[in-house]
């Protein structure tokens, strides 16, 4: 890790806070409260508080040379989950149209609807199965990208990136093809630094560890570039259902509180036009409305503690079925402050789900946090770097949510404590890695 997470943690919310002032965003029926950042820096400095007394800023210690790890167990389990993912995916979306956005956001607008009013879920046990099982992707990713001397491509989009596509299109949305998007970018740093080049070393091998040709940079491209259209032409598709580019502007003025017709605004529309400066404020507002909506939360939230209904998407399910009026009854307060549907950051989550008791966790989150930062620079256990895309990506997402609550965040962490457990560390070499490494691992 590059990064002590304390410090890291600052500089995203330092870089969202820079974000959303510097950008032409305009305020509209909405106030951002002093009491309201202080209560942000509050739960700032509570992570910060338990990641520095977890482990301190420091560098990377001289790494074991005589393990190796042994993924035939977890292997095994991942590729299992990969393929029920998908069985069960294709099964749920048989009888629908999953390329037709139009129609997946009125079902999503449908179970937003249900969910706010503590209807009982209407999915089928196709959509339960593989979302239980899809998140065993993410980690697979990061096995096959990150740890496999030579990666298979094949593997790769077989049991990696197919089950967590077709929960993506199952579900239309596109926070899973954003998190696989991030994943596969810091596991490809990630390998650098696990299978580095050591100057002046000369090791005759048949063929390179993990070297893209042409014909697989441009893959990666073209994966890349279908993801990059697809988040846009979702946000499109919302925009002519919705009656056009100008008509959501408006909506956005009116029902998000927001617009984009702040200082500059007038340079981007000339620049970009109207469906371009319409993409850019949707991307960032994507991004950067939770520093707004935790503001709203902190100020003016005065329902009941939703208990991990509101931040845990198995828990809000479950609630659902239990106690419908209380999920109504929470969503209600959350309605009546205009937050409901928008992403309300992780420490806007933990105020909602748990009040100044969210203080807990966010120290226990802190420290898990700088426990792995130090256990990867004491550098005695290579295990604990699978865990370090995951580790930076809820820090990097706490701007959006919690780490188990983003992205069906609960079930990836489970998956990833399953391949840690399941990882055999044995003493000894791997043959296919240079004898002698000298770069730092993470």
């Amino acid at each position: 890790m590059r990064f002590h997470p304390a410090i890291l943690m600052l500089m995203v919310w330092v870089t969202c806070v820079a974000a959303f002032f510097i950008l032409p965003f305009q305020l509209e029926n909405r106030v951002m409260s002093i009491y309201g950042y202080l209560i942000l820096f509050l739960f700032i400095g509570v992570f910060c508080l338990g990641a520095f007394i977890a482990g301190r800023p420091q560098v990377q210690q001289p790494r074991r040379t005589d393990l190796t790890l042994d993924f035939q167990l977890t292997d095994r389990l991942l590729i299992v989950a990969a393929l029920i993912a998908v069985g069960a995916a294709f099964m749920d979306t048989a009888d629908r149209n999953i390329l037709n956005l139009a129609e997946a956001y009125r079902a999503r607008s449908e179970t937003a609807g249900a969910l706010m009013s503590g209807g009982e879920s209407q999915s089928s046990i196709w959509f339960q199965l593989s979302f239980l099982t899809y998140p065993a992707g993410f980690i697979y990713l990061v096995r096959e990208i990150a740890y496999r001397p030579r990666p298979v491509l094949w593997k790769l989009g077989l049991y990696g990136l197919l089950p967590i596509v077709m929960a993506a299109l199952s579900m239309g949305g596109r926070s899973p093809l954003l998190y696989a998007l991030v994943v596969m970018i810091y596991a490809f740093n990630l390998r650098k630094q696990l299978f580095p080049k050591i100057p002046g070393q000369t090791v005759r091998r048949r063929r390179p560890l993990f070297k893209l040709g042409p014909a697989g940079k441009a893959a990666m491209g073209a994966l890349g570039g279908v993801m990059f259209l697809y988040f846009m032409q979702v946000f499109l598709t919302r925009a002519e259902i919705s009656g056009g580019v100008d008509a959501m502007f408006g909506i956005a003025g009116q029902s998000w509180g927001v617009n984009f017709n702040g200082p500059g605004s007038n340079i981007l529309f000339e620049l970009l036009g109207p469906e371009g400066a319409y993409l850019t404020f949707v991307s960032f507002w994507y991004l950067l409305q939770g520093l707004v909506m935790s503001n709203t939360l902190f100020t003016s939230y005065d329902g009941p503690m939703q208990f991990g209904v509101y931040g845990i998407d198995l828990i809000g399910a479950l609630m659902r079925r239990l106690n419908g009026e209380f999920v109504a009854n929470g969503y209600a307060h959350l309605g009546a402050v205009n937050v409901y549907g928008f992403l309300p950051s992780a420490f806007g989550t933990l105020y909602v789900d748990l009040k100044f008791l969210g203080l807990i966790p966010c120290f226990i989150w802190g420290w898990l946090a700088g426990k792995v930062y130090a256990l990867v620079k004491r550098g005695r256990d290579p295990r604990w770097l699978m865990a370090v895309p995951f580790i930076v990506m809820g820090i990097l997402f706490s701007i959006i949510g919690t780490p188990i609550g983003f992205s069906n965040g609960l079930l990836i962490h489970l998956w990833l404590i399953l391949a840690l457990v399941t990882v055999r560390v044995r003493v000894g070499a791997p043959q296919s890695a240079p004898r002698r490494w000298t770069r730092r691992w993470v």
